[in-house]
């Protein structure tokens, strides 16, 4: 793997669900925390306040951001009467 100046893994988490690597960021404003997705190569940059808020959210906030394996497609509120 390839880094970029600027970036260093800090770890890559896998289990039967997701696999993601995180990595610390400094070439913007600030550091960021740079969250990339192992299956999809998609990717999310999360900079200090919106790691603070994840800290706040509600079990169900965090339940409605599961979109990835089993849990793609499965929201409440879309079902059809």
């Amino acid at each position: 793997m390839n880094t970029p100046a600027g970036r260093r893994v800090l770890a890559e988490l896998v289990n039967e669900f997701a696999a993601v690597r995180l990595s610390l960021d400094v070439n913007g404003n600030g550091p960021r925390l740079l969250v990339e997705d192992l299956e999809s190569g998609e990717q999310v940059f999360l900079c200090p306040l919106e790691l603070a808020s994840f800290t706040l959210a509600t079990p169900e906030d965090r339940d409605e951001w599961l979109r990835v394996g089993n849990y793609r497609g499965e929201r409440g509120g879309t079902e059809q009467p």
